[in-house]
């Protein structure tokens, strides 16, 4: 019995040795994160950016320029080599829904393993109130998004700001989450920001919290090998007892 005991004591030991628990590194929003426009961070998990260019925007909320703008930096310009060229993209893009203005965004160049998860908290905020203002313009769907190796994700756009705004915009959508799955390892550039769409004059915002990078923690290849000397072992202990068994038997 205390054979079979230790036995499985071992094997518990071998098994836990295989586990493969993740560990969140936090991405802290510091120098070594790029940034363009009006970009303000806050402390080392929370960052805002806006769509404000500190010139008539906002003028028909009755608020002084620059009211909604973080940093005291305007908006850059998307087209004639601004946000595009920061971010490494061709313009056309951020043209979703409407032709690109103005916008802000931040990057960093990461490392990740295959399996790595890139997570990260948001809320964006918009005071545009109309979809059609200007018939020749089209909406103004402002939008906030997510840009992988340039590949573009919307997170959202003025139609998903259904709140109430606790930051002094009009509407807000709320904290959301998101995460994004690495499929391949490598050097990732990752990169999040805002859009205003069709116009200059009505701000929106994006603001981020907790980014985080969850990553398998790797196993050492040795440490398979406990589990090696336990089976060499083991099956030399039980060769040794069959030969005592078979004496035994023979003498008596």
């Amino acid at each position: 019995m205390k054979t079979t005991i230790k036995l499985v004591s071992m094997l518990t030991w071998g098994s836990l040795i295989f586990s493969n628990p993740a560990q969140a590194l936090d991405l802290k929003f510091d120098n070594s994160w790029e940034q363009f426009g009006d970009v303000e961070v806050v402390n080392p998990t929370t960052a805002n950016l806006s769509t404000d260019a500190l010139f008539d925007d906002d003028f028909d909320l009755g608020v002084k320029n620059g009211e909604f703008n973080y940093s005291g930096n305007p908006a850059g310009i998307v087209g004639f080599g601004g946000l595009e060229d920061f971010l490494g993209v061709d313009v056309s893009i951020f043209d979703i829904d409407g032709v690109a203005y103005e916008g802000s965004a931040i990057k960093k160049t990461i490392k990740v393993k295959a399996g790595d998860k890139l997570k990260f908290a948001w809320n964006f905020s918009t005071n545009e109130t109309s979809q059609n203002l200007e018939s020749f313009r089209g909406s103004f769907l402002d939008y906030g998004f997510f840009l992988v190796n340039g590949q573009m994700t919307k997170l959202a756009d003025i139609n998903n700001a259904t709140v109430s705004s606790t930051n002094n915009f009009d509407r807000q959508t709320g904290i959301q989450n998101y995460e994004y799955q690495f499929n391949s390892a490598g050097a990732y550039t990752i990169a999040l920001g805002v859009i205003d769409i069709n116009d200059f004059t009505v701000t929106s915002a994006l603001s981020l919290n907790n980014i985080s990078l969850e990553t398998s923690q790797s196993v050492p290849e040795p440490l398979p090998q406990p589990i090696t000397i336990l089976g060499s072992g083991l099956a030399l202990g039980f060769a040794t007892l069959s030969k005592k068994r078979s004496q035994n038997q023979e003498s008596s």
